[in-house]
């Protein structure tokens, strides 16, 4: 780069000779606008926030218009202006200044000086943002690390390529893809290919007025972004806040400290289950009160919850449930027998009751033998429940034993050349729903094995299968709603269910800023002897207000939308990134 480029650029701005001097002792491949705040606020007292965005914004300005500049360099200050004004918008540059104000208390301390103060526009943020350098630089330091270790190289090319990508803004990460804490705002890939889009509503907009943009070239632009916006709208992002406590910000620090590959934090999923890792993290008064914000509270008939009950009070011996069993749909009024959603409750309490009465009848209990096998269980006594409680709430196709999840194919298969590479299958579930007509998948379940399995290390794979395959499933349904022209898809979640020996838990995905979150409805209990058979009662309403809940998020408005701007949609949705793959399970250490 000549000299006189930058000479020049300090002559004609006087105020801060030292703005511009950053252009010309950094190198390119360091220049970002974070990078920029930490070499300004060095020994001096940093400038306040409108004041050093002006500046940056000005030198790339001047760089750009001055003639003497190599054009290499001129063509790269205008992608990264451009990079800022465009991509960019206003809850990423609200990152930024986060970041900014981080810096600026890292080396003043809590005193903050008063001219300092009006560039606090909100104060949570600003709290919330202290560490957010410290945490991201670890992060990068620790992924680069990783990836240098599964490649066994040490090549520079590839530290000078990470740096350009933070550069950039850009990352590897994927769709749930582990490093979580990238610079604008460890955005998943579906987020980033639809957000590009949205209106730039934030306080930049003057600077898209500068000399190094055309007019036709901006025209061209908006009128992208306007048939975009029209057809997909915003994917809106809210972050998880809880009593001025980012649970985001937590989780970027958990993710910082976790060494174990196999975690969901890798996978940017959240887990707020109540026994796991991260949970722990999180101040008990906190995650209650998170919990109890968040919980779906359902209700159903109260004229179902009586008869439920009412059907599975404890009885003095098996010869007393056969009884109740069939008399259910004994005639005690005139109008009930009228009744189809009482028909309708009746049957699902009549199928569900049915495999325990004929296995309790049985000489000898297949439930306590040890020999009932995975499937058998789940297709006798488990899906039964999952079944007919669905078909009672809402029509959907439920297939069980090894069932295809076909959003984990387009995972599996993205960016392989189909003619020459092999095509991998889908991953495979013990029970899956979809809708009939459009065959989006919306639940699925894993079962570990029969009720006397008790292998922990199968308990945690499965586990870690289904909640990674929910987070496909909820990407493809994003996906899809979006191919459909339906753009409010901030609430979408992906349901699942996961059995253990006698338990089954219930859970939905949801996505948000950072990270997916993984949170858990309830469980119940499979009854192994007729005295249990009362926790069916538990089991069926539980089940019946998930699937309540369930069928409110799934349920959707078909809306017309113009094949033209449909052609816009499918371009975005086949750039949208996959998945990473699940990391290679060492051998088990004796």
């Amino acid at each position: 780069m000549s000299t006189s480029v930058w000479s020049y650029c300090v002559d004609i701005s006087t105020e801060n000779p030292k703005t511009h001097a950053y252009f010309s002792i950094v190198q390119a491949r360091f220049w970002t606008f974070e990078h920029y705040i930490n070499w300004i606020c060095e020994n001096t007292e940093p400038p306040i926030w409108t004041t050093c965005i002006e500046q940056f914004y000005e030198s790339l300005r001047i760089i750009n218009k001055f003639k003497s500049a190599p054009l290499s360099v001129r063509a790269y200050v205008k992608s990264l202006a451009e990079i800022m004004d465009e991509t960019e918008r206003q809850d990423t540059m609200e990152a930024i200044e986060m970041t900014y104000l981080a810096l600026i208390k890292e080396r003043q301390g809590k005193n903050l000086s008063k001219n300092l103060l009006h560039a606090q526009t909100n104060k949570k943020a600003y709290d919330y943002a202290i560490g957010v350098v410290s945490s991201k630089r670890q992060a990068n330091k620790r992924k680069y690390s990783r990836e240098q270790k599964k490649r066994g190289s040490d090549n520079s090319d590839d530290e000078e390529a990470m740096e350009g990508s933070v550069l950039f803004g850009e990352s590897n990460d994927e769709i749930g893809g582990s490093g979580s804490q990238s610079f604008s705002n460890a955005r998943s890939a579906v987020h980033t290919t639809f957000s590009r889009h949205e209106p730039n509503e934030n306080i930049y907009k003057k600077n898209q007025d500068n000399g190094y943009q055309l007019q036709d070239e901006e025209n061209h632009k908006n009128a992208i972004a306007g048939v975009a916006e029209s057809m997909i709208g915003k994917v809106e992002r809210t972050a998880l806040m809880v009593d001025d406590v980012n649970l985001e910000e937590t989780f970027g620090d958990y993710c910082n400290e976790c060494d174990n590959i196999f975690d969901l934090c890798h996978s940017d999923i959240m887990d707020l289950r109540p026994a796991s890792k991260f949970t722990e993290k999180i101040p008990e008064v906190i995650w209650e009160k998170f919990v109890t914000n968040t919980y779906p509270e359902y209700k159903i008939s109260e004229t179902w919850e009586k008869l439920i009950q009412d059907t599975f009070k404890q009885r003095e011996s098996l010869a007393e449930w056969i009884e109740v069993w069939r008399g259910l749909y004994a005639i005690s009024d005139k109008n009930e027998s009228r009744d189809p959603v009482i028909l309708m409750i009746k049957d699902a309490i009549y199928n569900i009751l049915a495999p325990y009465i004929e296995a309790f009848k049985s000489p000898y209990n297949i439930l306590k033998s040890g020999e009932l096998g995975e499937n058998q269980y789940n297709s006798q006594f488990v899906s039964p429940i999952l079944n007919n409680t669905l078909k009672a709430i809402l029509d959907i196709n439920w297939r069980i034993l090894e069932v295809p999840v076909e959003s984990s194919k387009h995972r599996r298969n993205a960016k392989i050349n189909p003619i020459i590479d092999k095509v991998l299958e889908a991953k495979r579930v013990d029970g899956l729903a979809r809708l009939w007509q459009s065959h989006e998948e919306v639940f699925i379940y894993e079962q570990t094995g029969p009720p006397d399995f008790d292998d922990v290390t199968q308990l945690f794979i499965h586990d870690y299968k289904l909640v990674r395959t929910m987070r496909d499933v909820l990407n493809q349904r994003i996906i899809l709603h979006l191919r459909d022209g339906i753009s409010d898809h901030k609430d979408l979640a992906s349901f699942g269910a996961f059995g253990h020996r006698t338990e089954v838990s219930l859970f939905w995905c949801t996505m948000h800023q950072k990270s997916y979150c993984l949170q858990e409805y309830g469980s119940f209990q499979i009854p192994a002897i007729w005295q249990d058979l009362p926790v069916l009662a538990e089991a069926i309403i539980t089940c019946l207000k998930f699937f309540s809940f369930m069928k409110e998020n799934v349920e959707k408005v078909k809306l017309y939308t113009d094949q033209k701007n449909k052609l816009f949609a499918k371009r975005k949705v086949h750039i949208v990134k996959e998945n990473p793959p699940t990391p290679n399970r060492p051998k088990k250490q004796k």
